[in-house]
């Protein structure tokens, strides 16, 4: 779970930090892309899909790195996301018989690591889980003031302490009627 949960906060801490300088720089983060925002549309574009969705999508993955039962299900979340992400990538090329700029390298080979990272983590926790720690019943309070003693086959256990009698309640309050009061 600790590898799991490993690659569950990377992936968190770098979308994150993508997700940040999406939203404070969109404009170099387009340059490095190839892109250029000529509208207020398009830097607000930029900003939602690239910044926020990634942001989502960390929270999501911190949140899940917190319960061993939702690292499973987020651990292929991240490997369909960014082998679609790779697919796409692929695709485009092939398509617009483009090449790779940098960035567009860099990041078809991150996304193609953390894919497998995802995937190395989802088989190591589904081939060894982890066992369910013992519950410890916390002790029991004792209502004799003596030590404990050892008990031997055949006694009686010993009888705990009588609690104290209750204070006497005051007569309940009769019911008020009409007439003569010494009836």
């Amino acid at each position: 779970m600790r590898f799991a949960r490993f690659v569950l906060l990377a992936q968190a801490l770098v979308m994150a930090s993508l997700s940040l300088a999406y939203w404070f720089r969109p404009y170099e983060m387009a340059n490095l892309n190839g892109m250029l925002l000529m509208e207020g549309a398009s830097v607000s574009h930029m900003r939602v899909y690239y910044g926020g969705l990634q942001l989502g999508l960390a929270l999501f993955l911190i949140w899940a790195a917190r319960a061993p039962e939702r690292a499973r299900p987020a651990l292929m979340m991240l490997m369909i996301t960014m082998a679609a992400l790779v697919l796409g990538r692929l695709v485009s090329l092939w398509l617009d018989g483009g090449e790779l700029v940098g960035f567009d390298l860099a990041s078809l080979v991150y996304r193609i690591f953390a894919a497998a990272l995802a995937a190395v983590a989802w088989y190591v926790i589904r081939e060894r889980p982890e066992p369910e720690p013992e519950r410890i019943e916390p002790a029991a309070r004792r209502r004799v003031s003596e030590p404990p003693k050892p008990f031997q086959l055949g006694e009686v256990p010993p009888t705990l302490e009588p609690a104290p009698a209750p204070a006497p309640a005051e007569p309940a309050a009769q019911p008020f009627r009409r007439g003569d009061p010494s009836e």
